[in-house]
């Protein structure tokens, strides 16, 4: 397996890379949106291993995700009070009770080592960007947690040693669905579903 700390250099990296390509893309975007951009790509690295309680990846994304619980509100109240009826909800749900519904969801079931939960997951990651600073950080976040969270699925399977252990035995960590549990399988599906129609629904 690769150790947590090329994980955590490679998605610093690919947040950082991708902001970059942003700015010369768009070189309107603002500070703060690359700012986010630079963020959600170490978020996206890290995500994939949010199926293990031990996992410093999982301890990481936790912290970070209470902190936007309190930060987003916040920015809301200030710049579009509109969306707040929206972000208070979200913002208690992650602040209580959601990593501790997710611990019992995930319990190392393999889904997270997905394309499809790099898609899904990603897309709440966007979400969460968009609330913070607006739509033009929307699909730079996305891109960037993607890009980070497949990059980890591809450390993991160059390493040769990690594979996702399941019931019907070894596995690559980069697979197109994953295996594991039902329950798993479709809370990812909805995290994506309800961030894209959050983000573009509309």
């Amino acid at each position: 397996m690769a150790d947590n700390s090329t994980h955590h250099l490679a998605a610093v990296a690919t947040g950082i890379g991708v902001a970059a390509v942003s700015s010369i893309v768009a070189p309107q975007l603002g500070w703060e949106v690359i700012g986010i951009v630079t963020l959600s790509g170490y978020v996206g690295g890290l995500l994939p291993d949010i199926d293990d309680t031990q996992s410093t990846g999982f301890k990481v994304v936790q912290q970070l995700s209470r902190l936007a619980a309190i930060i987003v509100p916040s920015i809301q109240f200030v710049y579009r009070p509109t969306d707040l009826l929206l972000a208070i909800p979200v913002a208690l749900f992650m602040v209580s009770r959601f990593w501790d519904v997710l611990s019992q969801i995930m319990k190392r079931g393999g889904h997270t080592h997905s394309a499809i939960a790099a898609v899904c997951l990603s897309l709440g990651v966007a979400w969460v960007a968009y609330l913070t600073v607006g739509a033009a950080a929307a699909l730079p976040a996305f891109l960037a947690s993607s890009t980070s969270y497949l990059l980890h699925l591809l450390l993991d399977d160059l390493d040769n040693t990690r594979f996702v252990e399941t019931q019907t035995g070894m596995r690559p960590a980069l697979t197109p669905i994953g295996r594991g549990r039902a329950v798993e399988f479709y809370s990812i599906l909805a995290i994506g579903f309800v961030s894209f129609f959050a983000l573009w629904g509309f």
